[in-house]
């Protein structure tokens, strides 16, 4: 009698332990499918499928850095953080008639920015004529009479607009080649090109990192040329800054205002009510110091990553919150040691009960 409760005993172990190891896999086990490689003449271009979900990376230095994510199935889902925060400058400029995408990448911004405001005309700049084919072939980017693309450095391209005095309501700078931005790109020069061509009521959308060095440069050079700055986001280590050519003095009541309305008229599948909450989100920066001209951009800042307390901002949490935020990302788990523990209970009274 013993021997055949140690015997149950220890089956009953054994699928304890293979059942409480299935409830912490190691480590994510979902194929991933190369759909497209290929070394154009500014990166190593790499398509990726998993799960439906497709990603445009660029490889510097050994890594393949993230450029675009697309949902095949829900192309309207913003599948990284930062897309949403890109259509802050819309609170600005709510009936633009004429946008301009610096950096295609995927194509899901200038995308997206098509699909909700099909009466704007839709420019974009891409530097590598590689990126825009993958653009078509894999993420949906679709030229039209209302969308084109420019397959030119944007310096060049600007310029150009420029002399033909075109002019955008508002103006998006996306332009991460493999994880840094081209220096040339960010500089006090480039920010006046951007503002030679924006309405006077216009804006221009940044997309910078808090976790890099070059942020705080970044922006004291826009507050150089641009009279108002806005941040949006920062608790994702992403931040969009919206700089405006003159004073508004916008509140976030009148923000939030501003995207209720927006987020009824355009039906986005995210919320601009959440981008607009979002506003003034993190640790500001130090108006004095040095900022980048096309004479000054020093290879050490554009190399290193910015330590505290400019390092990346996290919004304070209360307990109850970080509390209830591990159980809803391990739910799984949880539930299944509740399960396992009733087991264990069962299991024992009843070999209890059958010693008696």
């Amino acid at each position: 009698m013993i021997d055949a409760r140690r015997i149950e005993m220890r089956s009953f172990l054994s699928l304890l332990l293979a059942l409480t190891a299935a409830c912490f896999p190691s480590k994510d086990v979902r194929a991933v499918e190369v759909l497209y490689e290929k070394k154009s003449a500014y990166h190593l271009i790499r398509v990726l499928e998993s799960s439906g979900v497709r990603t445009l990376t660029f490889r510097r230095k050994g890594f393949d850095r993230n450029q675009s994510k697309v949902d095949m199935a829900d192309p309207l889902r913003p599948c990284l953080l930062y897309y949403p925060l890109m259509f802050a400058g819309y609170l600005f400029v709510p009936k633009p008639e004429r946008v301009l995408v610096v950096g295609l990448g995927g194509g899901v911004v200038s995308r997206l920015s098509a699909h909700y405001f099909p009466e704007a005309q839709i420019d974009s700049i891409e530097l590598d004529p590689d990126v825009v084919d993958v653009a078509k072939r894999f993420f949906g980017f679709r030229e039209g009479r209302r969308q084109r693309v420019f397959a030119r450095d944007a310096r060049v391209q600007i310029k150009v607009f420029r002399s033909q005095h075109v002019t955008y309501d508002i103006i998006m700078l996306d332009a991460f080649r493999g994880g840094y931005v081209p220096e040339h790109l960010m500089t006090k020069e480039f920010f006046q090109e951007c503002r030679d061509i924006l309405s006077p009521d216009g804006a221009l959308v940044a997309n910078l990192r808090l976790d890099w060095k070059i942020y705080p440069y970044q922006r004291r050079t826009l507050a150089t040329v641009f009279a108002e700055q806005y941040p949006f986001g920062g608790a994702s280590g992403s931040e969009v800054v919206v700089a405006l050519p003159s004073k508004r003095r916008l509140t976030k009541d009148q923000l939030l205002a501003a995207a209720t309305t927006l987020q009824e008229q355009r039906k986005f599948s995210f919320s601009l009510r959440e981008v607009a909450t979002d506003f003034d989100i993190g640790p500001g920066f130090p108006r004095d110091g040095l900022i980048f001209t096309d004479g000054h951009v020093p290879a050490n800042i554009l190399k290193e990553r910015l330590d505290a307390p400019l390092a990346r901002y996290s919004r304070p949490v209360s307990r109850f919150d970080r509390v209830s935020g591990w159980l809803r990302s391990h739910r799984l788990a949880v539930i299944s040691l509740a399960l396992l523990f009733v087991i264990v209970v069962c299991v024992f009274r009843r070999l209890g009960g059958d010693g008696r």
